[in-house]
């Protein structure tokens, strides 16, 4: 009666690290399923045909010539439209990094209110970008949406840039008004 029971002990005690064995595969199974997922998502091209880009006036694109920043800020804007996901994760730490100079080399004439807060903006979702790809598993989902906000922001900066201009001829326009 013993060795009955004893050999019961042994097979129920096979059958539960089978049992065990077998979940532990299935949730491995599942993990590399989920991380083949991960990067086909990260090959996806992302889509911001949606965003038209804001041109320069001709003053304004005057003076952007000599900023270096800006011309390779707007070299990585252009560039966001040929990226993948996975493009924009290798590319994230360039984009803080030269949104991050923008600020600092601000020609005197762009000096104004109104752009200071489009470059901080810039500056705030090209951080969130960064640290959105450094994750061990980027959201691909945010790091679109992410890119997406800098495009946008990125044309908020350029009609700032031309508003400086307009602003500035209407400022001459009622001065030579009110002297008349």
């Amino acid at each position: 009666m013993k060795l009955k029971s004893l050999v019961a002990g042994f097979f129920a005690l096979v059958i539960l690290t089978l049992a065990a064995s077998c979940t532990d595969q299935k949730k491995e199974e599942g993990k590399s399923e989920s991380k083949a997922v991960i990067p086909a998502q990260l090959q996806k091209k992302i889509n911001l045909d949606s965003i038209k880009p804001v041109a320069l006036s001709e003053k304004s694109k005057r003076l952007t010539e000599d900023w270096i920043m800006y011309l390779a800020l707007n070299s990585e804007v252009e560039r966001l439209e040929n990226y993948t996901i996975l493009d924009v994760v290798n590319n994230s730490e360039t984009i803080e990094d030269v949104v991050d100079s923008l600020s600092v080399t601000v020609p005197e004439t762009f000096e104004t209110n109104a752009i200071k807060a489009r470059i901080v903006t810039l500056k705030t979702h090209a951080k969130l970008l960064q640290e959105n790809s450094k994750r061990i598993e980027p959201n691909p989902k945010k790091i679109e949406d992410l890119s997406a906000k800098l495009k946008l922001d990125f044309n908020n900066l350029n009609i700032q840039l031309n508003e400086v201009f307009i602003i500035q001829e209407s400022t001459v326009q009622s001065e030579t008004n009110s002297t008349q």
